[in-house]
């Protein structure tokens, strides 16, 4: 074997096996390791020489962190509003990208900030409950992904329609074959849970919190709701089709995932005409959503505002979560 240095790809964890880049497979000698803890599809440097190979560095350096396939992992944002100890009703999102799947309305989700952290507490005891994250299709390959969390709910992972898994407590790792969503679930009697994480390999990797801003805004590609930043907040402008109705244009924060999402609202008012009675999407887009508003008091092809009514309770909600 000629005595050199290059880059590869772990293709084995156990016994530890790559490929070196141009080659069609994995290299079939001893391998030596000099970093630590490797799972498979890391990058590594490795020396090649007449008695083996050693793999000498990981890119990124030793402390590497797989990317986290969660979103909201650290339920940090909280779009909706809702207060630690809510009536959450079964199937509602809360905490945004995560939901009641207990099977019954509850109150038993709680959480405590502390130190820019937030500690979630799910069911007490006598009463189990299930938090869920729907993981979309397209955020996978197939391979091997593995599961952990902090904290000491159990957790499991499975593909949409198929058996649920068996509960666990220590990471784990699961194949998926790249065809459907995902599942992944926490059940708690009264135990904790600081953050959840998902990645591509065969080791669990460490947990490096998501900025506030990026969090947010991968939030809002399947949810987006306006309000609560004065009385009067604006939405859009729109044009009556006649004195009971107009056609309403919001401009989005930021782009949404490409279906029709569902639409939900409260105390809302057209300015310069009445109270909001009725509102159903006309046409949905990544960057800007038709609505169609009911209100009383509108003149023909005029132009008016949505707006709040006067309150900071006022809402405007699109919903193109899974």
């Amino acid at each position: 074997m000629t005595d050199t240095w290059t880059w590869a790809t772990v293709t084995q964890a156990t016994p530890l096996r790559v490929k070196v880049d141009g080659d069609t497979s994995a290299l079939d000698a001893t391998t030596d390791n000099l970093v630590g803890s490797l799972a498979v599809l890391d990058r590594v440097r490795v020396h090649l020489h007449s008695d083996g190979i050693i793999v000498t560095g990981i890119q990124g350096g030793g402390n590497r962190s797989n990317p986290n396939l969660l979103i909201n992992s650290n339920f940090m944002v909280n779009q909706q509003q809702w207060v630690s100890g809510d009536q959450v009703p079964n199937g509602a999102y809360f905490l945004d990208m995560w939901k009641n799947t207990s099977g019954s309305q509850t109150s038993f989700f709680t959480w405590a900030d502390s130190g820019g952290a937030r500690t979630v507490t799910v069911g007490a005891s006598g009463f189990p409950r299930t938090l869920r994250q729907v993981v979309p299709v397209e955020n996978f390959e197939a391979g091997l992904y593995t599961l952990s969390r902090g904290g000491d709910v159990m957790f499991r992972l499975y593909r949409e329609g198929a058996t649920p898994t068996a509960w666990e407590t220590e990471p784990t790792t699961y194949p998926l074959s790249g065809d459907g969503s995902i599942f992944v679930e926490v059940y708690g009697t009264g135990q904790t849970v600081g953050w959840v994480k998902l990645e591509q390999g065969s080791a669990a990797t460490p947990y490096q919190p998501p900025r506030y801003d990026d969090n947010l805004r991968a939030c809002r590609y399947y949810y987006q709701r306006f309000g609560g930043m004065s009385p009067s907040q604006r939405y859009g402008i729109g044009k009556a089709l006649s004195a009971t109705s107009l056609r309403v244009q919001i401009p989005l924060i930021s782009a949404m995932r490409r279906i029709a999402p569902t639409v939900t609202y409260g105390s809302l008012a057209v300015h310069g005409a009445g109270g909001v009675t009725a509102v159903g999407l006309d046409s949905p887009g990544e960057n800007v959503i038709t609505l169609i508003v009911d209100s009383s008091g509108t003149t023909t092809n005029e132009i008016y505002e949505l707006r709040s009514d006067n309150s900071l309770s006022a809402w405007l909600a699109f919903d193109a979560r899974l």
